[in-house]
């Protein structure tokens, strides 16, 4: 079946005439294959198989559509992290998206994280809906079910389940290696914060959390905001044998680092303790792979 999309662009302020003037009418507003989808948004059409997909969310958004094997021309938010496959083609349209960068660049898809908040100033799906078909994985997912999720809207379930496979086979080949240190040790991963205080990463809607659940992993007790001060480093982890510290910056140890206390931690002292530089807080397969070699590497230490 072929469909036209039509695009609406009032809100961006300029007509559709000033916009083919400038060079901007994107060519996927020419027909072109279309499968249907039924999203949060409603039921619509897309690309049957796209070849201009934008990716809003450098982390949540990018690497679904890169395991799935989608076209992309571009993203938004953030650099990509190191471990992810990038293209160095793709163009960044801002960390907010720039809708007159996001015209340029033609997209026929948009990836779009859904925060709740359709006019998000970072996740504008309701103003990029108006440019192109916009995909909206819901933010409260966990990274495995939203590859599945655009999966099947894309018709890529093959490629999805093949990634999830991998992942699968990893997590089985760790749990396999370090099944002593899983069983007997306990592990916590924090994100060191600039005022000396630590967050505890424990919720499920981090990423790290949700490897650990699938390693079996012995971990720590949820504490009340997730937030630890200095006081209380010893009472929430004394009695860990590990640590995986999540570091956005380089020096990012050195307010915690200077405190007694978290030098005075078993963990700390014996030197059970691993980090690396990186936005490992969400994301999808490839930062879920990352992370799950990090645990192996902190295991590794306990053995």
């Amino acid at each position: 079946m072929t469909k036209t999309i039509t695009l609406n662009r009032r809100s961006f302020g300029i007509g559709a005439a000033g916009l083919a003037l400038a060079g901007l009418v994107p060519q996927s507003a020419f027909a072109q294959e279309t499968r249907s989808v039924t999203t949060a948004l409603g039921t619509y059409d897309i690309p049957a198989d796209p070849q201009r997909v934008l990716c809003v969310d450098s982390r949540l958004d990018i690497e679904p559509a890169v395991a799935l094997g989608l076209n992309i021309v571009g993203h938004a938010y953030d650099k990509v992290e190191p471990w992810v496959p990038a293209d160095p083609n793709w163009k960044f349209v801002g960390e907010v998206p720039d809708l007159e960068q996001v015209l340029a660049l033609d997209p026929d898809l948009i990836i779009c994280t859904d925060v709740g908040d359709r006019d998000s100033e970072y996740w504008p799906i309701n103003r990029l809906k108006d440019v192109a078909p916009v995909l909206p994985p819901p933010y409260v997912l966990p990274w495995k079910e939203i590859l599945a999720q655009i999966g099947v809207w894309t018709g890529r379930e093959g490629a999805a389940d093949a990634m999830l496979a991998e992942y699968d086979a990893l997590i089985a080949d760790i749990k396999q290696r370090r099944a002593e240190q899983i069983a007997s040790k306990t592990i916590a991963v924090v994100q060191p914060w600039s005022d000396g205080t630590i967050f505890l990463q424990a919720e499920l809607s981090l990423l790290q959390p949700q490897i650990m659940a699938d390693l079996g992993a012995k971990t720590i007790p949820v504490v009340e905001g997730n937030i630890v001060s200095a006081e209380n480093f010893s009472d929430v982890l004394g009695g860990v044998d590990g640590i995986l510290l999540v570091l956005h910056t380089e020096g990012g140890l050195e307010p915690v680092a200077q405190q007694q206390t978290w030098t005075r931690l078993p963990a700390v002292a014996a030197g059970k303790v691993i980090g690396r530089v990186g936005n490992t807080n969400f994301g999808g397969i490839y930062t879920a792979m990352h992370v799950a070699k990090l645990f192996d590497e902190l295991y590794g230490t306990l053995a």
